[in-house]
């Protein structure tokens, strides 16, 4: 088999190639990002017979923190279905978190049956009360064109909303959307911008596009080292395609002393992530 030899396009080159138009691993939140919904604990002052009794009197915030127990289950058998009755009870009367709950779970088809268009009409009831969450899944149905157009700009608008309340994943994909020039006059400085902001909030993805931005010079100045840096940091939260990179920088001495025990570990690790790339290399090096 012929030896496969990422020098002979260039290194930043062939990262460019391989990294820049990835979509984050699938999960089962809409399927487009492995997102972690981060969940209120359910209210402790109240005992579950408490909350039970007061959520069936039609106590919206009793409703929610039942339907948190239920979902989480603490102080109770978890049980999705009777925390989805729940929240559904509480989004009906207005409340705003288990609107986005329910966008999330009709989104990502869990436990319910996947639908995009209740998940939109949930997502749009929490948006409207300016939930950033609601953004940001709001722009990632335009992003994708799941159930509705593909629509870059309205994709655009939802991503900035959540991106000015703090969501890393929004300022991530607006950096995608610049680096790709989606909907945007494509600008690699705004895409640096904006991964920066992600990255500086641990989003293991934009890391990954720090890596390559620097190794590449596009929007920043060229700087091997960095880029490397935020390879390891990227690898080390398992991105498949940092490993790559990593496994390719110890292969070849690009930024950092050449070490192929190291670089084989690497590629080994992204290959398991059933990285084709990595594999073949790993298969060649054998």
């Amino acid at each position: 088999m012929k030896q496969f030899n990422p020098t002979s396009i260039g290194l930043g080159m062939f990262l460019m190639l391989t990294i820049c138009l990835i979509t984050p691993q699938q999960s089962r939140a809409l399927q487009v990002l492995d997102h972690t919904v981060n969940f209120d604990k359910p209210d402790s002052k109240y005992s579950l017979t408490q909350l039970t009794n007061n959520a069936e009197k039609g106590n919206v915030q009793a409703q929610y923190h039942l339907a948190l127990c239920y979902q989480q289950g603490q102080n109770v058998p978890q049980d999705q279905d009777k925390a989805i009755k729940w929240f559904e009870k509480a989004a009906a009367g207005g409340n705003a978190k288990s609107q986005l709950a329910l966008g999330i779970f009709y989104g990502g088809g869990i436990g319910v049956e996947r639908d995009y268009v209740q998940s939109r009409k949930y997502l749009e009831q929490a948006a409207s009360q300016q939930e950033p969450e609601a953004y940001f899944y709001l722009g990632l149905l335009y992003y994708k064109g799941l159930r509705v157009p593909k629509l870059y700009f309205k994709a655009k608008d939802y991503f900035e909303l959540a991106a000015q309340k703090g969501n890393s994943d929004a300022q991530y994909f607006l950096g995608r959307m610049y680096y790709n020039g989606q909907g945007v006059t494509q600008n690699y400085n705004k895409a640096f911008e904006e991964f920066n902001k992600s990255a500086q909030q641990g989003n293991k993805h934009a890391i990954t596009m720090l890596g390559m931005l620097y190794d590449t010079g596009q929007g920043v100045k060229k700087d091997i080292k960095k880029s490397v840096y935020y390879y390891t940091q990227a690898a080390k939260k398992n991105v498949p395609e940092a490993q790559l990179a990593l496994g390719i920088s110890y292969l070849t001495g690009h930024g950092i002393k050449a070490d192929k025990h190291k670089a084989k570990d690497w590629l080994l690790k992204s290959c398991r992530q059933n990285n084709s790339s990595a594999c073949e290399m790993v298969s060649n090096m054998d």
